[in-house]
């Protein structure tokens, strides 16, 4: 008799998660903020199609948090980007951001944009110094009191224990191709932001006008409370073309040339 009652509180416990993931999944995303989503420290991850603002929104929940908490960012890029365009890049970014390529630059109490992440902290490389050194850097973070923001195009790229660690998912319009080739833990919450983009855009064609709405639109993620929120971003204040296109050249760096 007590084991068949331990039985049925298993099925419930399994029942009631099973209910809280697929709430999950199926309510509508309440609408918020950047300020009112994000706080020193965290870790999220930052996804979504080539060309659709990752960069810059990471650099506008950066600007929010300077404005509100005058808190400083490291803007982290790959060793392999040349230096003459991180110097470029360092012009035109504003005095509270600082260009880094070594991860012992990263201060406390700030915000760490580590762009093109697949680049340095590839699944391939879990077993390298490199990778060591970053799981050991987010596994303090919190002490250091850092908001790290890991941009990659999905996190089949990315170190596992980089994955493992995230406080927020952030996507920006995934597309089909995404989901099928997402982590599978990853998979329903991928296709959730691919339908959420499908509805925003509502099968219109995909010009300019259509273009710059979905990338003002963004869909988190919390796994504290196990919720989904959206929230829209303008760009941030220092952002230009000049500097959209320095990004773009750092992304191409290192990846060899497509076959046929």
């Amino acid at each position: 008799m007590v084991k068949k009652n331990f039985l049925n509180q298993l099925r419930k416990w399994r029942k009631d998660k099973e209910e809280q993931y697929a709430k999950a999944i199926m309510e509508r995303p309440e609408k918020s903020t950047i300020r009112k989503l994000f706080s020193l420290p965290d870790v999220t991850l930052l996804m979504g199609e080539r060309r659709f603002g990752k960069t810059a929104t990471a650099h506008k929940i950066a600007e929010d948090m300077y404005r509100s908490r005058k808190v400083r960012t490291m803007v982290h890029l790959p060793p392999s980007a040349p230096l003459e365009i991180r110097r470029r890049i360092q012009k035109l970014l504003p005095g509270y951001m600082k260009i880094t390529s070594k991860t012992e630059e990263w201060e406390k109490n700030c915000v760490v944009i580590y762009d093109e992440a697949a680049q340095t902290a590839h699944a391939r490389r879990t077993q390298s110094g490199d990778a060591v050194a970053l799981d050991n850097l987010i596994g303090i973070s919190g002490q250091r009191n850092q908001f790290l923001i890991f941009i990659c195009h999905h996190s089949r790229k990315l170190d596992l224990n980089v994955v493992r660690e995230v406080n927020h998912i952030i996507w920006k319009r995934p597309t089909y191709a995404h989901q099928l080739f997402e982590r599978d833990e990853l998979a329903d919450f991928t296709m959730k932001a691919f339908d959420f983009f499908a509805e925003l855009r509502k099968g219109r064609k995909l010009n300019e006008p259509i273009r710059r709405m979905l990338k003002r639109n963004n869909l988190v993620l919390d796994f504290a409370d196990f919720r989904f929120f959206s929230f829209e971003n303008s760009l941030p204040q220092h952002w230009t073309e000049d500097l959209s296109n320095l990004f773009q050249d750092i992304n191409k760096v290192g990846r060899k040339a497509p076959g046929y």
